[in-house]
């Protein structure tokens, strides 16, 4: 498996196809790969984007040559460094490719857009798990194949229709599920509680760990859909308050209520003082 990536190389020359490196701007491995090719051999993925001014920082996608390239090698040597990922291109001309990640760069709303870290083969791999290979050639565009690592272990993909895709909205990948999102989500909250209810969090600390219980109150929260941050918000004061405190609110649902509903019942209850409704 560790010689994955040379013979995946091998497989792509002698397929007739050019071999690209997509690398993390930042890397110590970009300067001296960049000096030894020509303007025309690799492209500042952020240049002439909204994120123009992050040019110099951002990722890079390059054309390969002889694969003992000392650089290369030493990339090759570490991918537990999560430098970015190889792919193959039908021929040498990286306009389509560089047009088709810049197209996918910026995400979200107007006045609230973020970065998409195409070049980071984590996102790169767990976007291709979450797809269906139905939207793999709207993701990958012209690229042919590729071969990143992945959780200890290389990988490679084929796409099954390489070419030219406009950019979809929404953007199935987008939905991806990130692994660390929940462990965030914890620990900004617990950061939340700490600074805004400190005394309450400090007296749920004398019985139950805290960790524990905010596992147990966001499980809830899944449970009835509650998703919003307000409604989260809400949730998780009024049940450490609930805890500490010995308030109570009724909170389980009512039959045929809708998220929404319950949420704006349950807020009305405790607004009204906790009681029986």
């Amino acid at each position: 498996m560790e010689n994955l990536p040379s013979q995946w190389m091998a497989r792509q020359q002698q397929a007739g196809r050019r071999l690209c490196l997509m690398l993390e701007g930042n890397h110590e491995s970009c300067p001296p790969m960049l000096a030894a090719r020509d303007v025309t051999q690799y492209c500042s993925l952020y240049t002439e984007t909204g994120a123009a001014e992050l040019a110099n920082a951002g990722p890079v996608i390059l054309l390969l040559g002889p694969l003992s390239e000392s650089a290369l090698l030493d990339l090759l040597q570490h991918p537990e460094t999560n430098w970015g990922w190889l792919g193959s291109l039908p021929d040498d001309d990286l306009a389509g490719v560089t047009r088709h990640w810049r197209e996918r760069l910026l995400v979200g709303p107007e006045g609230a857009r973020a970065l998409y870290r195409f070049h980071d083969n984590r996102t790169l791999a767990r976007a291709l798990a979450y797809l269906t290979q139905a939207h793999w050639p709207v993701f990958l565009g012209p690229l042919i194949s590729l071969c990143y690592w992945h959780e200890g272990r290389w990988c490679h993909a084929e796409n099954p229709a390489p070419g030219e895709y406009p950019m979809p909205v929404p953007a199935p990948w987008m939905d991806t599920p990130n692994p660390q999102a929940e462990a965030i989500l914890h620990a900004n909250i617990l950061r939340y509680l700490l600074a805004e209810h400190s005394e309450d969090l400090a007296a749920l600390v004398e019985f139950q760990d805290p960790r524990i219980w905010l596992a147990q109150v966001l499980e809830q929260a899944r449970a009835w859909q509650w998703r919003g941050p307000e409604q989260l918000e809400f949730l998780v004061v009024r049940r450490l308050e609930e805890a500490t405190r010995g308030s109570v609110i009724r909170w389980q649902p009512r039959g045929g209520e809708t998220p929404g509903e319950h949420v704006e019942r349950v807020v009305e209850q405790w607004r009204r003082g906790g009681g029986n409704t």
